[in-house]
């Protein structure tokens, strides 16, 4: 059950990034990050109603709640302004860094560590993520590396990157010591809180600052809705390097949907990595 729900998350963060690109011609990324939480900061706590979620609290809970909540925060509004500042094509593959910073940090905090054939599906997904950037007409070996210094976008989504990594291990302590309903619930209410107070602070949360985007705006809350259930489920079932090497597939197909919509460039070249990464998840789930 949880290669459907790992599979389905990096569908619905593909869409979402495509239209996140398309907002923000209109909105900050800081209005963005703040539009992406309002459905999900409503109707979760309505679920835990429905569903009778008992409340745990522990420390352990609020350990990794606390540590996962601020931390994507800060990841949330990064996310947005580097898709603001690239090609969706380009700067969502970086995310494929996130399984790398994971191995560092999984075995350091939780003990968690990929079997043999596992870490070898983990080390293609980014090897593929490099070969998605990878024009050999047009740039060095080495190029894929210089992107990330040289391009705004990429160099930030290289840290937002790092970032999930980290909070990706606090998020499975505080799923392991609650649940998934009420680790989504509460990192969405932190989130939105501090968000909009700091909106509020800079007297930047009116009508006006929406723009023209208030449809897309919507969208992109209800794709975050979807994403966020399908990457906490899977996280919940098996390992977190597994659930982010999958959710690194969003890359294959921004990729597409960017030479689709967005007539980015060098699909074809880009279609190898797709191949590459394929091979990654397939040995991640027969692993």
């Amino acid at each position: 059950m949880w290669i459907l729900f790992a599979v389905l998350n990096p569908v619905s963060e593909s869409i979402r990034s495509l239209v996140i690109k398309k907002a923000a011609n209109q909105a900050e990324p800081i209005i963005l990050t703040w539009a992406n939480n309002v459905i999900p900061v409503i109707l979760f706590p309505v679920m835990m109603l429905i569903a009778g979620t008992e409340i745990k609290s522990n420390t352990q809970f609020w350990y990794g709640f606390l540590c996962a909540g601020i931390i994507q925060i800060t990841a949330s509004v990064l996310y947005m302004r580097a898709i603001a500042s690239g090609d969706i094509s380009s700067v969502i593959p970086m995310l494929s860094f996130t399984p790398l910073f994971l191995l560092l940090s999984g075995p350091l905090v939780i003990g968690e560590f990929p079997n043999l054939t596992g870490l070898l599906g983990i080390l293609l997904v980014v090897l593929g993520s490099y070969l998605l950037n990878l024009d050999l007409k047009k740039m060095s070996l080495l190029e894929p590396f210089k992107a990330i210094i040289k391009n705004k976008g990429t160099r930030i989504m290289f840290i937002v990157a790092f970032l999930w990594a980290i909070s990706g291990v606090f998020d499975k302590i505080s799923i392991n010591n609650s649940s998934v309903l009420q680790h989504i619930t509460f990192t969405n209410v932190l989130i939105s809180l501090v968000i909009t107070v700091y909106l509020l602070y800079k007297k930047k949360l009116n009508y006006s600052a929406l723009g023209g985007s208030k449809g897309s705006l919507l969208l992109i809350s209800g794709l975050t809705t979807a994403s966020y259930f399908f990457h906490y489920s899977a996280m919940a079932l098996t390992l977190v390097a597994y659930v982010i090497s999958m959710k690194r597939m969003s890359g294959v197909f921004a990729v597409i949907l960017g030479a689709v919509f967005l007539k980015e460039p060098n699909l074809k070249q880009r279609l190898i990595g797709a191949i590459v990464m394929f091979a990654g998840v397939l040995l991640i789930v027969f692993s």
